[in-house]
């Protein structure tokens, strides 16, 4: 390659990362400057799963509309009915102001002890356009890795101490029922391409994630 071949090269792959650059910048710009949500430095499309009794629930169930994510389970003393009523209020705040609720899709992390039909129940108790879905913990887990959830069984051992194992471990068979599950409770913000773009650590408050969710 002479020295001109060369230059031109060069130009041209400097131009080619300009561009991504710019298109990044401008792919960042979309959101708004959020108070209480941190935004993800780059936006992560979320891959291909099937959740539901039959599979209905896929990738497309976060197309064309804002979602708020959040992992739990059924079964959850205080982090979740916490977490679902709080998202009640702000979709109480939102409606006040003329503006549409983030889908609220929540994603139990027990499949062993919640089931789709009961998860349906427990969400509308909080909200009836409220989401509860599950499906099989490999499908589930794809969804955990790109929002990085953290998830685990916790059981009551012989000694007294509650031990916590990966939640396909074996567990005591007297302890089966009654294991708790220590997960990670951010909201996760879905963008209507199915990007996770933001998350709102705990504490929750209702009326500083509405501030942010009005922004949109």
């Amino acid at each position: 390659m002479n020295k001109s071949k060369a230059i031109i090269a060069a130009g041209i792959i400097g131009l080619s990362a300009l561009g991504a650059m710019v298109a990044n910048n401008m792919q960042q710009s979309s959101l708004p400057t959020f108070t209480t949500a941190y935004a993800q430095p780059t936006q992560i499309a979320l891959p291909e799963f099937e959740l539901g009794d039959n599979q209905e629930y896929t990738k497309a169930l976060f197309k064309g509309k804002w979602s708020l994510v959040f992992f739990g389970y059924a079964s959850c003393p205080d982090i979740c009915p916490t977490e679902l009523y709080n998202l009640n209020h702000v979709a109480n705040i939102m409606t006040e102001a003329g503006k549409t609720m983030p889908q609220v899709v929540f994603i139990s992390v027990d499949p062993v002890r919640d089931d789709n039909k009961m998860l349906t129940t427990y969400a509308h108790f909080y909200n009836d356009d409220f989401m509860g879905i599950t499906g099989a913990t490999s499908e589930i887990d794809k969804l955990v890795a790109s929002f990085g959830v953290i998830y685990q069984k916790a059981f009551l051992a012989n000694n007294g101490k509650y031990v916590s194992v990966p939640y396909s471990s074996p567990i005591p068979e007297d302890q089966r029922e009654s294991y708790l599950i220590n997960h990670s409770s951010r909201l996760y913000l879905v963008n209507p391409e199915g990007q996770y773009v933001a998350a709102f650590a705990p504490p929750h408050s209702a009326k500083k994630i509405a501030e942010d969710l009005l922004k949109l």
